[in-house]
């Protein structure tokens, strides 16, 4: 596979795109507008057009007789462009289309992807709910970290790599086992006292964090069983 053009999406006008195969990668709600623009100018070779928001269907793409639509979505965050970032990630590939399927399988293989997932265009929104929970959640909670370690005097670098053992401990466990039955602290220990004082504190502190807080206690006394 060969990439044979780049064209910025804000571009007025495209040039001819004479391709098989044109990957729309924009705003989730500029998406319909571009692969638009895209479609007017593709040459008769063009076999498949797709866009990579997770979640949204292909059919937000243009129909076209003999033009497959898909929607692939990296499992991955981007915080900087990288090529490694694609190596052994899992995709997402939503389409009607068996050809544009084959087509993700390959391509992803070639980006040194680990497979993909294959979902129902309906499936899309509570997939792409679920990737937040586990990336934006994450970073925004260590924003909250930031927060209280800056209100205890310490760096919030330096409290950040304290906590990265117990962080990343916990994350592993939570991949290997069934989440609930790797619980710890006053949430599993349905330590009433600790978990009040932690809502005084937080609470005099920032609500926000506390609602947070409060949130996930109520998510999670229905999980797990007693542990240290």
């Amino acid at each position: 596979m060969k990439l044979s053009a780049h064209i910025p999406a804000r571009q007025k006008k495209y040039p001819r795109i004479d391709s098989e195969v044109i990957v729309i990668a924009t705003k989730d709600d500029e998406i319909a507008a571009v692969s638009k623009k895209a479609m007017a100018v593709a040459s008769k070779k063009l076999r498949l057009i797709v866009h990579l928001a997770g979640s949204l269907p292909s059919t937000v793409l243009p129909a076209s007789s003999g033009v497959a639509r898909l929607t692939l979505h990296p499992i991955q965050t981007f915080p900087v462009p990288s090529g490694h970032l694609f190596r052994g990630i899992y995709w997402m590939a939503s389409s009607s289309s068996r050809e544009a399927i084959r087509w993700a399988n390959e391509f992803t293989k070639n980006l040194g992807g680990n497979g993909i997932i294959i979902l129902k265009s309906e499936d899309l929104p509570l997939y792409h709910a679920m990737t937040v929970l586990g990336s934006n959640f994450i970073t925004l909670l260590f924003s909250g970290i930031e927060r209280i370690a800056s209100e205890l005097g310490q760096p919030p670098k330096r409290l950040k790599a304290a906590l990265r053992p117990l962080a990343k401990e916990s994350l592993e466990n939570a991949i290997a086992k069934p989440a609930g039955s790797v619980l710890s602290g006053p949430i599993a220990r349905k330590d009433s006292a600790t978990i009040r004082k932690h809502q005084k504190a937080l609470k005099a502190l920032d609500p926000r964090i506390l609602a947070i807080y409060n949130a996930f206690l109520e998510y999670g006394v229905t999980l797990g069983t007693p542990k240290r």
